[in-house]
């Protein structure tokens, strides 16, 4: 009887990692910390005479973007390549975010605004499928959790940047430096993955007469229960920017309580995410996913309670910990169990109905929060432990088999850059 080989630490998977997947995780960060079209849409265009209305149909054209991005790209990229998706998306998220600065009039700013949030978002299905594929199963997790960490890291560095762009210059620099970002991302994409290093894709290894489609992904009904079960999380993950400020003021205490929460919440993600994932990757892939959305569920319960600042400094840090135990396994999930050929669109199919999440759980929750006070967080805790039960169901807490032709991904022809 042979030893169990240990799992992969920190250090022993930043060693290994391919050339390809660090080029894929320092272009996530670049892109990240330039990441300023939808946190300064709305004030450079009010700046620029649109009406808050304008802007707000401006915006909300982002969002569709970003929303069908994810579909498209995961689409094509299982057509033409991961490499080609990469380096178009990020050639057109240039051209369309610099485009913003001269739109005339709301309907050309929504038109220019769509394609740059579906370009933003295309790119990603693509990447995170190259990732799975250049990545040995038991590193997955491990991987993903340090793509989350050049986004969160991205993320926070990022207003700091664009607070100094805005000091000693104006929103027309601070657009132009996203656009620059994107398009330095997609040339080195374009000089340094080369497609002689790229699997083979799907479409062109799919007979020409039988192409894999979106159907055979809704037809994996074990699948799709995850799915519904991101789209439930997401719902209940997106109030810490909807009900969560409405709910700390209502309850008497100050915006600087606020920020100290999200502070308490961005501190746990940097520091411990990257080391719990050394042990949840472990664990069979629907454990952390099913666990973590609970730990979400109970920690917006625990809202419901008596409300001094140290209850609600404990309600963040646990729904906090549910994201940073469950969010890098639902990152893997979708790449390790879909066939190589539909790769890209099971990614695609996951991010989609999150993004949707993300985009009506405001609504809900400001809505609920007017209707029920407190007791909106008895409605996003029950979509949280609901979507855990449905993960659970659809992932299994037991080992889950790949797809049976997604075998190791062959290293030895992409190991260098």
């Amino acid at each position: 009887m042979t030893k169990a080989e240990p799992h992969p630490t920190v250090l022993s998977t930043l060693r290994t990692m391919s050339g390809p997947v660090r080029i894929l995780l320092l272009g996530n960060l670049i892109s990240n910390l330039a990441a300023f079209l939808n946190a300064f849409l709305v004030l450079f265009l009010t700046g620029r005479g649109f009406s808050a209305g304008e802007s707000g149909v401006v915006l909300a054209a982002v969002m569709v973007g970003r929303i069908s991005g994810s579909a498209v790209g995961g689409a094509v990229a299982d057509r033409i390549g991961y490499r080609w998706v990469i380096v178009g998306s990020m050639a057109g998220t240039a051209v369309l975010t610099a485009a913003i600065v001269h739109v005339p009039n709301v309907w050309v700013g929504a038109l220019v605004a769509c394609g740059a949030g579906l370009t933003a978002n295309a790119y990603r299905p693509a990447a995170m499928a190259w990732i799975v594929e250049l990545t040995p199963k038991d590193q997955h997790v491990m991987v993903f959790s340090l793509l989350r960490l050049t986004f969160n890291v991205g993320s926070t560095v990022g207003p700091v940047g664009a607070a100094l762009l805005l000091a000693y210059a104006s929103y027309d620099t601070l657009f132009y430096v996203d656009a620059t970002t994107s398009l330095a991302f997609g040339v080195v994409a374009f000089a340094a993955l080369r497609p002689g290093r790229e699997p083979v894709p799907a479409g062109k290894a799919a007979d020409e007469g039988e192409r894999p489609g979106y159907g055979r992904v809704l037809a994996d009904r074990r699948f799709m229960l995850v799915v519904l079960g991101l789209f439930l999380t997401a719902l209940a993950y997106i109030q810490s920017s909807a009900a969560l400020p409405l709910f700390v003021k209502g309850t008497g205490h100050s915006a600087q309580v606020y920020a100290a929460l999200l502070t308490v919440n961005g501190f746990i993600v940097i520091a411990c995410e990257v080391l719990l994932s050394k042990w949840t990757q472990r664990l069979p892939i629907g454990v952390p996913m099913a666990a973590g959305m609970a730990m979400l569920g109970v920690g917006h319960l625990i809202y419901t309670g008596p409300t001094p600042v140290a209850m609600l400094v404990f309600g963040t840090a646990m729904w906090t910990f549910g994201e940073v135990v469950a969010a890098p396994s639902m990152m893997a999930y979708p790449g390790l169990v879909a066939p190589p050929a539909l790769r890209a669109r099971y990614i695609g199919a996951a991010t989609v109905p999150q993004q949707v999440g993300y985009a009506a759980g405001p609504m809900i929750g400001t809505a609920g929060w007017h209707a029920w006070g407190s007791g909106v967080w008895v409605l996003t805790g029950g979509f949280a432990l609901a979507g855990a039960v449905l993960v659970g169901a659809g992932a299994g807490l037991r080992r889950r088999s790949p797809a049976p032709a997604a075998a190791e991904p062959a290293l030895a022809s992409s190991a260098d850059a």
